[in-house]
């Protein structure tokens, strides 16, 4: 639905949308994860694309318009009839696309875990990504080369179909426009030339913002979200619906005695499409949070809590079978006496955790950045879209890594740093969540896949009636890199 109203808007601004889908005759896809495949669910996903274009006033090419999807999954099969390991997969290219890299983060979010070790069920679901990959690379040739578009518009751009035609298009020449659902219900993240997914906000944006001190209606904005997504306010996916928030209780639990320094760890999903290809200071996300426990199995005047995601356990239809307490334990054949770990499962709060800690560690999460707003000392991992904003602390390497940790620990910022660092990091959460994030009125959500047009006639979507649609679809039309709301009340 909403690339549908996109399309009108973009019609009535004088230009000619046209959509392309697989058609449903891949091998094997993203469109769900493998607890829920075999079978592919190509019927049912072509019915429903095909229809809600239908309803829409649209029709779409199909790959078998273009290319015929048979002869293509024969070639691609012969091609990679020789490889025989992961490690071949991962470095497999084919007509100058690197296209293990490219369905690398698919097969990973397919399988549900993070590392791709060679194991028969991990090389067989790779290479029939490369199959798929080969086949959507054909066609989409084809496609540029018959529909000559000026643009091209699609969704999230990491997953294996949209960024190998992201790379097709980018090498023509032609500008790709990614977009997201954002963090707050009934809003899109909409760039130019990067995935919509990597949340980066652009250094031009931050630069203005970091400069500019928040009104007072900004502030009241912004703590009244960031109050609501302590209780999982205004998101789908909340894993804060019961949860355990008294200190006292949580500290019992965890044999957490007052007046000793406290880091807590909160990890991501390890096949997250946050965490692919987000490596800095460590080789992977399983290495970092190996290496806080060896580190302060040398520091014994400090206790670590290790967070693990919620999300592990908690989303329908898609379980981790790469857990980290199973890298844990494969690591460690017991854990240091001040190390407590908190699984999935538990309901103890994670705000009232960043509330105690003394230091945070992150990779990708915005947990990192809710600590900054809190004046807490955060020291990033990943390449995180906040990293190297100025209100966290980003290590290089493992070594200043560790070390980095030690100074925050043995010399706490003092008030006034963390003052100068909750402000900051407050200026960025504004320009993230508000400016970042288009909230538009034309459609809602009225739960997961289940929008409402709210759009009456055909007067909403014209030019000038409604700003935030102006403003999508003047950057599918010609914006250039992220699409940031000017900072002003009336614009919003």
């Amino acid at each position: 639905m909403y690339e549908t109203v996109l399309a009108h808007a973009v019609r009535r601004r004088g230009s000619e949308p046209v959509f392309a889908t697989c058609g449903g005759r891949l091998p094997i896809c993203d469109i769900v994860p493998g607890e829920a495949a075999p079978p592919m669910p190509c019927h049912s996903c072509r019915q429903y694309a095909t229809g809600a274009l239908t309803a829409g006033g649209f029709e779409a090419l199909e790959l078998r318009d273009v290319v015929d999807v048979g002869v293509e999954t024969a070639l691609a099969r012969k091609r990679i009839a020789q490889i025989s390991t992961v490690a071949q997969c991962e470095a497999f290219e084919h007509d100058g696309l690197a296209i293990g890299r490219l369905v690398r983060v698919s097969t990973a979010w397919f399988l549900s875990r993070g590392s791709l070790p060679e194991e028969p069920l991990v090389r067989r679901t790779y290479r029939r990504f490369l199959v798929s990959g080969m086949v959507v690379a054909a066609a989409f040739r084809r496609l540029l080369e018959q529909v000559r578009p000026r643009r091209v518009f699609l969704l999230n751009g990491s997953f294996f179909a949209e960024r190998i035609l992201r790379a097709i298009a980018e090498g023509a020449g032609i500008p790709v426009v990614t977009y997201e659902k954002g963090f707050l219900l009934d809003t899109l993240l909409v760039t130019e030339g990067a995935a919509a997914c990597d949340l980066e906000v652009g250094d031009a944006a931050w630069r203005s913002a970091a400069t500019i001190s928040l009104s007072e209606e900004e502030n009241r904005m912004l703590d009244e979200y960031l109050d609501e997504r302590t209780r999982g306010g205004r998101t789908f996916d909340s894993f804060w619906v019961e949860n355990r928030d008294d200190i006292a209780t949580i500290r019992a639990e965890l044999a957490l005695e007052p007046g000793r320094r406290l880091a807590v760890l909160f990890s991501n999903i390890l096949w997250d499409s946050a965490v692919q290809d987000k490596e800095v200071t460590f080789a992977s996300m399983p290495e970092w949070v190996i290496e806080a426990v060896r580190w302060v199995s040398q520091r014994p005047d400090v206790d670590l809590v290790l967070r693990l995601h919620p999300a592990e356990v908690k989303l329908a239809n898609h379980p981790t079978r790469e857990r980290m307490s199973d890298v844990l334990s494969a690591a460690f054949a017991a854990m240091p006496a001040n190390v407590r770990i908190i699984q999935p499962e538990s309901t103890i709060s994670s705000y009232r955790l960043m509330e105690i800690a003394d230091v945070g560690l992150v990779y990708t999460s915005t947990v990192g950045l809710e600590m900054a707003c809190l004046g807490h000392p955060v020291v990033t991992a990943g390449a995180v879209h906040y990293r190297g904003r100025g209100f966290t602390i980003d290590p290089g390497d493992a070594q200043t890594w560790r070390a980095a940790i030690d100074l925050v620990l043995d010399d706490p910022p003092d008030p006034t740093d963390r003052a100068a660092t909750r402000d900051l990091a407050r200026r960025y959460a504004n320009l993230f969540f508000f400016q970042f994030h288009q909230a538009w009125s034309l459609i809602h959500e009225e739960g997961r896949s289940r929008p409402r047009l709210l759009a009456t006639d055909a007067a909403s979507i014209a030019p000038g009636a409604d700003p935030v649609l102006d403003r999508i679809a003047g950057h599918v039309l010609s914006g250039r890199g992220p699409l940031v709301t000017p900072r002003s009340r009336a614009e919003r």
